[in-house]
């Protein structure tokens, strides 16, 4: 075992040209003898023999050329009183001096600490065997534990690093270090090096330690760095009334498992109606928060048992407190005010795909896809930590949809049922999102009304009386009628409201009317179920809807929609007029001239004025449906495509 030694009287002769030690062990076995059999005899030359031995190792220069050393004439004799000396140089014989000797020079050990002492191969470690010599091992405490010293990392020995921090409670530990009591270690303060600092620090990477942090600093630290999400993406898929929202990279082949995904929508219409309901659930949390504040102030405060300590004393700081009885009786989490972007899912998502049907009809929804994972961030890379998901590390910088924002349009259909003049029967069917908790459905919901010169307007809110008056039938996205008495909660309002009113029979059916489109002539065929349209995609550039059919088919109101994108700002166009039949619908738009009958509104649902739109001078849009060829039945045709009545052409 190498140790560090003391200056010997010796140290500044050796290597001596002179080998000496041969003469050393001679000169103690002469001495030796002498003293032990009393005997004074030829200590004269004794002491002449170790003055010169002396001199000699004093002369740096010693050699073989060197006088001879005298010694006792015979050892022998010199052993034996009661004869005289009669040494004799043996033929052939050297000098002692011309011996070849070594140096063994023993120099005294320096103090030696405690880790030295008992590290008795001096290889820097504690094994196993080392430490069950140490007056450690088999205590009862923490420090009793071969495998509680070692931590740094776990490898079967005791680093001189892990001996200088000796195993205890973390919490122990954690407020010995924490010198100026500030619930953090700092290398600044002195608490911690600037090394333990950078290792210990996890997200936020912040160069404060608290005490989570330091009860995982041994932990693995594996860090994770990806790029975000790309190619998102959101569109509608009717049939099943649900805004799918994908998107790609990084690959799941290569990421961590732990890889998941939070959804944002932005939708500034909605800001007001969700902080209603925000202040309702801030009612509630405080009255949560006030029952778990009593539960934790009773726990906090309770009396230890006899020779243990009370939680106070073992959490004497109130947030530690909190978070450790927050383990077993989880703190309610105060809802986030709404803001113009609020959270689609409430826990992290897998997959590159998530279909929503929690949205509101008529809202301009745009999307984001943030990412979110449990591993540890790499170092320079923002993420946070949400309170809702503290084991979840979740990136801040959202990624929108490439494409265009999404909007629900949720369109009274018309049947004709009947007619006994002068009053009219019709069916109108909407849709309708059904809400318990996170969990939203949609059906389709079907009321009938006769009307007549004594109740000429169509449609209008009903309330669940008004429904059931109505013959009210319910329908899921599958087709199949449900119960609606069981499914719609009692205090259910739906609008039916179809901005027309009831004006005669016909033999070819009702003819309504409107001021915003005029006369529509719903035409018999309409008793009939539509078909379903199946269009390729919402997501298409141009939207067609038929307002209103009049003079026998002659004529048709439509409205057409289009997204366009004018520098980095998406805008949506929406023209609406007439056009007979075998006539061109719609032309080209320019946004700063848009004119009667054109409406632009911006991603977020806000109608622009025509100062607004002077940004956008000379950004036109081409608005053109083609030819407007008829009605059959309630089949509409337009640039050569059917689609019914009521539906929507997406070209």
């Amino acid at each position: 075992m190498a140790q560090a030694k003391s200056s010997g009287a010796l140290a500044q002769y050796g290597p001596v040209a002179a080998p000496l030690a041969g003469v050393v062990f001679a000169i103690i076995f002469i001495a030796g003898a002498v003293v032990t059999s009393g005997i004074s005899e030829g200590t004269e030359k004794l002491s002449a023999t170790v003055a010169t031995v002396r001199k000699q190792m004093d002369n740096p220069k010693a050699g073989e050329s060197e006088s001879d050393i005298p010694l006792v004439d015979n050892v022998t004799a010199s052993l034996t009183p009661d004869k005289g000396d009669n040494w004799t140089t043996p033929q052939g014989s050297r000098n002692l001096l011309a011996l070849p000797i070594t140096w063994d020079v023993q120099m005294e050990d320096a103090e030696k600490d405690e880790f030295a002492y008992y590290d008795e191969n001096a290889d820097g470690y504690w094994d196993p065997l080392e430490f069950q010599r140490t007056p450690y091992f088999g205590r009862p405490t923490d420090d009793g534990k071969f495998e509680n010293w070692d931590r740094d990392p776990t490898d079967g020995q005791i680093s001189r690093k892990e001996h200088k921090d000796p195993p205890r409670s973390n919490r122990e530990a954690f407020d010995e270090a924490d010198t100026n009591d500030d619930g953090f270690l700092t290398a600044k303060d002195g608490e911690i090096t600037t090394e333990e600092e950078y290792n210990w620090d996890r997200h936020p990477f912040d160069g404060k330690i608290d005490f989570t942090e330091y009860e995982k600093r041994y932990d693995p630290k594996d860090e994770v760095d990806f790029g975000p999400v790309s190619n998102v993406q959101a569109r509608l898929d009717p049939a099943t009334m649900e805004i799918v929202v994908s998107w790609s990279d990084p690959d799941l082949a290569t990421a961590p498992a732990d890889l998941a995904y939070m959804l944002e929508r932005r939708a500034p219409e909605t800001v007001a109606k969700r902080m209603t309901e925000w202040r309702k659930k801030v009612q509630e949390y405080n009255a949560k928060y006030r029952d778990w504040e009593a539960r934790f102030e009773k726990w906090w405060n309770a009396e230890a048992a006899e020779g243990q300590k009370s939680n106070k004393q073992l959490f004497p700081r109130r947030p530690d407190a909190e978070k450790e009885f927050a383990k077993t009786d989880a703190k309610p989490v105060q809802p986030p005010q709404p803001s113009e972007w609020e959270p689609v899912n409430t826990t992290p998502l897998t997959g590159n795909e998530y279909r929503d049907n929690s949205f509101d009809l008529d809202v301009t929804y745009t999307y984001a896809v943030k990412m979110a994972t449990k591993s540890n961030p790499k170092r320079g890379q923002r993420a946070v930590q949400d309170e809702a998901l503290p084991d979840w590390y979740i990136y801040p910088d959202r990624v929108a949809t490439e494409g265009h924002p999404v909007v629900v349009r949720n369109r009274v259909e018309m049947k004709w049922s009947g007619a006994a003049p002068p009053n009219g029967t019709i069916a109108m069917v909407t849709w309708h999102k059904v809400s318990s908790g996170d969990t939203h459905s949609w059906y389709r919901v079907q009321v009938t009304e006769i009307f007549g010169p004594d109740n000429d307007v169509i449609g209008g809110k009903f309330n669940m009386a008004a429904l059931r008056d109505r013959s009210v039938k319910m329908f899921d996205t599958a087709g199949t009628e449900v119960n609606a008495t069981e499914i719609l909660p009692a205090d259910t309002e739906i609008d039916f409201t179809t901005g027309f009113k009831f004006v005669t029979t016909s033999g070819k059916g009702f003819l309504i009317s409107s001021r915003e489109v005029g006369d529509f002539e719903l035409p018999k065929a309409t008793q009939q179920a539509a078909t379903p349209d199946t269009p390729a995609g919402s997501d298409d550039s141009l939207e067609v809807r038929c307002l209103a059919v009049k003079s026998g088919a002659k004529e048709a109101t439509f409205e057409l929609t289009r997204w366009t994108k004018a520098g980095d700002d998406w805008l949506r166009v929406i023209w609406t007029g007439s056009a007979a039949s075998g006539k061109e619908i719609g032309g080209d738009v320019q946004l700063d001239k848009a004119g009667a009958g054109v409406v632009v509104k911006d991603a977020t649902g806000k109608t622009l004025s025509a100062s607004d739109l002077k940004k956008y001078k000379d950004h036109t849009v081409d608005m053109k449906a083609g030819t407007f060829d008829g009605l059959k039945d309630r089949t509409v045709t337009v640039g050569g495509s059917d689609f019914d009545l009521f539906g929507t052409l997406y070209q």
